[in-house]
Parts: C-alpha cells; sequence; structure tokens
C-alpha cells in the first residue's frame, strides 16, 4: 500500500512541477518496480498483466508503463503501451546506433540481476530520437522493464 501512495505521490509531483530530472524519474521507475514485481509476486501473472494494462492506473502512466520479457527466449510476454509486441522475439532490436539494447537488457537481468540500459529511441510524442533510460530487474524466469525519456 505504502510503495502504491508513493507511486502516485510521485507522478502527481512530476504533473505538476512540469518537467522533472532523470534523477526524479529513476527514483519513481524503481518504486514502481518494486510495487509491480510485488504485486506480480502476490497475485500471479495473469491478474497483474490485467492490472498493468489499465491506462492512467500506478502501473500505467504516460511513458511509464511495465513490459515483461521471457529469459529462456525473449519473447515479450506483456507490454503497457503497445500489445502487438506480445509474443515477439525481440532479441535482434537495436536502437538508431546499432546498440542492441535488448541483448544487453537481458544481460543485466541474467548477470547482476537489476540495473539500468541507456539507448536511443524514437519518441512517440515528438517523433525524434531521444536517449531513452530503461531499468530491469528479473524475477523467476522473467524480467521487467520500465524507462523514461531524457
Amino acid at each position: 500500500m505504502y510503495r502504491t501512495l508513493s507511486i502516485i505521490v510521485s507522478i502527481a509531483i512530476l504533473a505538476f512541477s512540469g518537467i522533472a530530472s532523470a534523477s526524479d524519474k529513476k527514483e519513481i521507475v524503481i518504486s514502481m518496480m518494486d510495487s509491480a514485481i510485488e504485486h506480480y509476486e502476490s497475485v500471479g501473472e495473469e491478474q497483474a498483466f490485467k492490472d498493468f494494462a489499465v491506462k492512467e492506473s500506478d502501473y500505467n502512466k504516460g511513458e511509464f508503463y511495465i513490459f515483461v520479457t521471457e529469459m529462456t527466449d525473449f519473447n515479450l510476454v506483456f507490454h503497457g503501451a503497445n500489445e502487438k509486441l506480445v509474443g515477439k522475439n525481440l532479441s535482434k532490436l537495436k536502437d538508431t546506433d546499432g546498440k542492441p539494447f535488448v541483448m544487453e537488457m537481458r544481460e543485466v537481468a541474467t548477470g547482476p540481476g537489476e540495473g539500468w540500459v541507456t539507448y536511443k529511441w524514437t519518441h512517440p510524442v515528438t517523433k525524434k530520437i531521444t536517449p531513452k533510460q530503461t531499468y530491469v530487474k528479473r524475477t523467476g524466469d522473467v524480467y521487467f522493464g520500465i524507462g523514461f525519456f531524457e
């Protein structure tokens, strides 16, 4: 409950204060990640994915959304912003500089189990190539990701 409340308060502060710094966004992402994994582990995958898909919820607000990828075969099993990606293997995906960021996410999830991956991606609103940071964290045989544009 406390984590959910802290996520709501953090996002509300951002909404009223304008553009947040990267460190503020990182705090929101980490808090959101901890809450999402706790929820996933307590209610199970099916219910968690239903909850994660609800727009403007604690788990899916603006640029902050969750995606979940299988560790073994790279299949995306959930994506909070684009459900058409579910079931796809994204292991060959690279950013505009040729960086294999999906493979790097898996390496982080496999190695230390959690951490940040930075890459360039098209911003959905501006349509410009923009640096993006994504926090990944492994739980069981999947890893979660939540990112933000700088």
